[in-house]
């Protein structure tokens, strides 16, 4: 295979960058009121170098809140750590029924979600949601070592993605900026350019201040030899570079060059316009309101300060001495004409029902912001512990809000959790975190089921539709008793238990419920053949007992029985 050509890779960076550039004032601005310190520019490593610690633009922080609840709402509602929020079934019907096949697909569940539980995924999806309710776009990168999962959120302004002919992300550049200590760290000191090895060897403590700009890039790879695992070989590639000018620029050098098995990023998007590369928020519908409320809560503030402390027309004779304002100061001045001495007046004072007017407008604003950002659904959701709220109280709390936010849940499923999970799959296979599967379902294709609360109440819709049914025909069937023959109890159990995400192991498979059908089959045969067995024994000795009576009766007076009597008259015959 050839050796990576990284200038052509440098100049598809650049390219990728100018592409991105019409969004990134949009980023800065966006970051200003929803998210303050999310957005960092990699065309200047001053906002890496010196971040922005405090926002001292904003007077009013309702987006920035609202983008808090959106980003918790999201994390509780649809990837929360305290209840299960996805789960393995196979796509073959008749291979999930085999034996022993819902207890391993929960066991891997089970297993896959104590391995998110122990790294730091949720920490990061709570970044990653942040950065789709603000920017319309996230990254999240996931590797894998021994120790467990790793992920990593990038900012937005340090990436740069590209998408193939389906519109599916496969492509990313990032800027990673680091110190001197750190690349040589991460890469050894044989592989770095001599301008990060004299910035390491400084004795004034450098090495960790001193920062460079390292780039990577993941992408499909082409040039492949099939059938040769090497990390150069595998599908995709993924190479670091920087460039090794004494200013930041010059030629790129290789740091390293390796690969991945599946595409290890995962890049979601809001919603997405056409063939757009980079996808829009429900932040940028709502940044006019954000805009208006900052302005508005300006001018609310400055008539409150001058409602407080207004402006003051003052005795001309007072100017030498000066107007004492302070509670009990004393002011001497002379009276004219007998009127009472006024030393100060305010020049203008607002009106308290204009106040009042200002502040029903300010709450108008940011209700519509609550609303663009989805604020009451969110609330909701964390307000109620997280364990006992079902997809029926949020169906019938915020059915309408819950139609607005279904394609993203959709969305989402397809861009992030279902590529998330299968890359969580492969690679704790890879590193034997998983047990073999039974030879029943060996090689079978699993699919991925979305148990989350907001997953489950977009599918609540089938389950009502069964609760009504079900309902019409009990009611049915008290008038027409032959109405229940017609349902299939064994499907509309299974489809139900699907549509709720009951767990596969509460279900038994086809053979197991054929096994109890036929033993319950043999059970009532034999209780039935025991049945009969005891009618003829109990026929058997009531006509032995009506035959003794027969001999033992009396019927004339030389005393012959009844049986004596009825035999002597069959023998006359």
């Amino acid at each position: 295979m050839a050796a990576v050509d990284v200038h052509a890779l440098n100049r598809r960076y650049q390219s990728l960058r100018d592409e991105r550039s019409p969004w990134d004032s949009a980023y800065a601005d966006l970051a200003l009121h929803f998210s303050p310190t999310k957005y960092r520019s990699d065309a200047s490593s001053d906002t890496t170098r010196n971040p922005q610690i405090l926002n001292s633009r904003l007077v009013d922080s309702t987006g920035v809140l609202d983008m808090r609840t959106l980003a918790a709402g999201m994390q509780g509602g649809m990837t929360s750590p305290a209840r299960p929020w996805f789960k393995l079934t196979l796509q073959d019907e008749e291979a999930l029924s085999a034996p022993d096949a819902g207890k391993w697909l929960d066991d891997v569940t089970s297993r896959m979600q104590a391995v998110l539980h122990r790294s730091n995924f949720y920490n990061a999806a709570h970044a990653l949601y942040s950065d789709l309710g603000t920017f319309g776009t996230g990254l999240m990168i996931e590797v894998a070592d021994w120790d467990g999962l790793h992920f990593f959120v990038v900012n937005a302004g340090e990436y740069a993605i590209d998408t193939n002919e389906m519109n599916v992300v496969d492509t990313f550049f990032r800027r990673i900026n680091m110190t001197a200590r750190q690349i040589i760290q991460e890469f050894g000191e044989e592989k770095v350019p001599n301008i990060v090895k004299t910035a390491a060897k400084y004795k004034t403590g450098n090495a960790s201040t001193t920062r460079f700009d390292v780039i990577q890039a993941v992408y499909p790879r082409k040039d492949r030899t099939y059938g040769k695992m090497t990390s150069s070989n595998m599908p995709f590639a993924s190479v670091y570079w920087m460039l090794a000018g004494t200013d930041g620029q010059g030629a790129p050098h290789v740091l390293r060059e390796s690969g991945f098995d599946e595409f290890p990023a995962f890049a979601p998007r809001w919603d997405v316009s056409g063939n757009d590369v980079y996808g829009r928020s429900p932040a940028m519908d709502v940044l006019p309101d954000c805009r208006m409320l900052q302005s508005m809560t300006t001018t609310l503030l400055k008539t409150l300060h001058k409602n407080a402390d207004p402006p003051m027309s003052v005795m001309a004779s007072l100017k030498s001495v000066g107007l004492d304002l302070r509670p009990g100061g004393e002011n001497f001045v002379d009276t004219f004409d007998g009127r009472p001495p006024t030393a100060a007046q305010p020049i203008q004072q607002p009106n308290a029902q204009s106040i009042q007017y200002t502040q029903a407008a300010i709450q108008d604003v940011r209700q519509k912001l609550h609303d663009g950002l989805y604020a009451d659904l969110f609330k909701m959701l964390i307000s109620n512990d997280r364990r006992q709220i079902t997809a029926t109280e949020i169906e019938a709390r915020e059915q309408e809000k819950m139609i607005l936010i279904g394609p993203v849940v959709e969305r989402l499923q397809k861009e992030f959790f279902e590529p998330l999970i299968q890359r969580t799959f492969n690679l704790m296979r890879r590193y034997d975190f998983i047990p073999e599967p039974p030879e029943s379902i060996s090689g079978a294709p699993l699919r991925i089921e979305f148990v989350s609360v907001l997953a489950q109440a977009q599918r609540l819709v089938s389950t009502s539709g069964i609760d009504q049914f079900m309902a019409f025909a009990l009611n049915m069937s008290q008038a027409f008793p032959q109405v229940m023959d017609v349902i299939d109890v064994e499907y509309t159990i299974s489809d139900y238990a699907e549509a709720v995400g009951a767990p596969k192991g509460m279900l038994r498979s086809s053979e197991e419920i054929a096994a109890i059908q036929q033993a319950q089959a043999e059970a009532q045969q034999q209780a039935a053949q025991q049945q009969q067995a005891m009618a003829a024994a109990q026929q058997v000795q009531n006509l032995t007992g009506a035959a003794k009576n027969l001999g033992q009766a009396t019927v004339g007076a030389d005393g012959q029985t009844a049986l004596e009597a009825i035999i002597g008259g069959m023998g006359g015959l």
